[in-house]
């Protein structure tokens, strides 16, 4: 046997060694490198980490490696809620300790590392128009440190999430599953809260259950469906006795907002994608809408109706809006509105088709007809069981929590009128019980109206009787010891006053859970 066999023979077995060690080194690497990732996350990076060759491919480890290099933060995406709180007392805490140590100090060198401090944990400092005192009052509470971390890491996550593909249809549409599951949280939380908490009238000695009140206000979905729909024929009615038209339109943000496209009923990332969140897509389209409408105004265009926002399967939000007017108003607002939606890229491919969608109504055809599915897609999915959700290609039933979750990660407002009367006029004279005026004045007929549910007749009052609300200033300080906003207590007709009950309520919160 030559030297040269006789060799490698005795070195075959620490080359198996050696090779055994490199893979469980490569393993013990993966696996560190997913327990940084949320588990959902780490599950499915682990199956497309297998699926783009695995550890001996350079492109399905630069895979993990960019998931991790997002989950990279001072609070980790698999940060649990119990961990937000335990960050929350520390943050509170070392804030404390830096106001005591520059009490001293002017009151704006103090808030200037208070607010830098906020900055290295990933959090927003109270704006400016918050006074000092109270800003730096609120930099060092923990209940104030809970919901902004909570908000900020929901944020961070889903925002990674939609980054590497993970929210698209075909695995979670609108919402990463840890969004939905926050959100079911955060509904727990209040519900434990509410039935704890109780709403006393010292005057009266009345006493009220949180949780009854609450279940009859717009924050009930079958009551804030209600409210919409009933808003939304009011304007029916308006257009039809005035012969105004009314057209769909759907406004789209550019590529560039969305993370995935679809080729072939498959989503795919998206190459012109350049990062932006829900939240700036959002901030687009306001910006777009806002600079419509200063045109209309400009030009005297009277339009009104109905935007609703609501998510392309990746998170993108685009909206639909319900819109009437006299002919001529809606032909030229609508070109208007395409002028500004066409602005941004607007000779990228799919923009002339996708940006602005128009769809005029057609002859006996309702904005209400068209407004309930939209409504309640985005509320409670009610009558609408059996349907098919055209953007993730499942039941509508089973995408509305998905789509409540992605409205509260975001911040982002679903539903608005525009044009119309203010419900907060509407709200007051529905809490209001017989005649407030003498019968034929326009404030009375309003408060008839909103009492039969009338949206058409109140507008009408409204805007004839030129109803305004009465405000009072707050008589109080925040527990951060700012002013309270004011509140409302009535409403007014020229000189004619209807005022809501004076009663002071306080609400006594039991079982420690309020704020957290």
């Amino acid at each position: 046997m030559s030297a040269g066999k006789s060799s490698w023979r005795s070195f075959a077995p620490k080359a198996k060694a050696i090779a055994a060690a490199i893979e469980r080194g490569d393993k013990t690497w993966l696996a560190g490198e997913l327990g940084k990732l949320p588990q959902r996350w780490a599950e499915h990076l682990r199956r497309e980490h297998k699926r783009a060759g695995g550890l001996k491919t350079r492109a399905a480890n630069l895979l993990v490696c960019e998931a991790v290099q997002a989950a990279k933060s001072r609070v980790p995406l698999s940060a649990s809620d119990d961990d937000l709180l335990r960050f929350a007392e520390e943050a509170a805490g070392d804030a404390a300790r830096i106001a005591g140590v520059v009490a001293a100090s002017r009151g704006a060198a103090s808030r200037a590392l208070l607010e830098q401090h906020c900055e290295r944990w990933g959090v927003p400092a109270p704006g400016s128009a918050v006074p000092d005192g109270p800003a730096m009052a609120r930099m060092c509470c923990k209940r104030w440190w809970v919901r902004r971390l909570r908000r900020a890491h929901g944020r961070r996550a889903d925002g990674a999430a939609i980054g590497l593909g993970l929210v698209r249809r075909g695995l979670w549409i609108y919402a990463t599953q840890d969004a939905v599951e926050r959100r079911q949280a955060q509904r727990r939380r209040n519900a434990r809260a509410l039935a704890n908490a109780v709403v006393e009238c010292e005057a009266s000695g009345e006493s009220l259950s949180l949780a009854e009140v609450v279940a009859g206000s717009v924050a009930n979905p079958e009551v804030k469906r209600a409210e919409l729909m009933t808003r939304i024929k009011g304007c029916d009615a308006i257009a039809t006795e005035n012969g105004h038209a009314c057209e769909f339109w759907t406004l789209t943000a550019p590529s560039e907002y969305h993370a995935m496209r679809i080729v072939g009923g498959v989503a795919v990332k998206n190459p012109a994608y350049s990062g932006k969140t829900p939240k700036e897509g959002q901030q687009y389209l306001s910006k777009v809408w806002a600079r419509a409408r200063a045109a209309w105004k400009r030009r005297g265009l009277a339009v009104f109706g109905l935007r609703t926002a609501e998510p392309h399967h990746d998170g993108c939000p685009h909206w639909h809006l319900i819109a009437y007017g006299a002919r001529r108003d809606l032909r030229y607002a609508r070109r208007l509105l395409r002028v500004y939606a066409m602005r941004e890229n607007g000779t990228e491919a799919g923009a002339k088709e996708h940006r602005f969608k128009v769809l005029e109504a057609k002859a006996g055809t309702k904005g209400a007809a068209y407004a309930a599915k939209y409504v309640s897609k985005n509320i409670d999915g009610k009558g609408l069981e059996g349907d098919i959700d055209q953007e993730g290609q499942k039941k509508i039933s089973s995408s509305v929590r998905r789509v409540d979750a992605w409205a509260a990660t975001w911040g982002i407002r679903q539903f608005q009128f525009f044009g119309c009367p203010s419900i907060s006029g509407w709200r007051v004279l529905r809490r209001m019980r017989g005649p407030v005026a003498v019968v034929g004045s326009m404030l009375e007929r309003a408060r008839s109206a909103a009492d039969d549910s009338d949206f058409a007749g109140y507008w009408r009052a409204a805007v004839s009787g030129g109803l305004s609300l009465i405000y009072r200033a707050a008589e109080r300080l925040t527990a951060y010891g700012d002013m309270a906003a004011a509140r409302i207590v009535g409403i007014c007709e020229g000189a004619r006053r209807a005022f809501l009950p004076e009663k002071v309520w306080t609400i006594k919160w039991g079982g420690g859970v309020a704020g957290l």
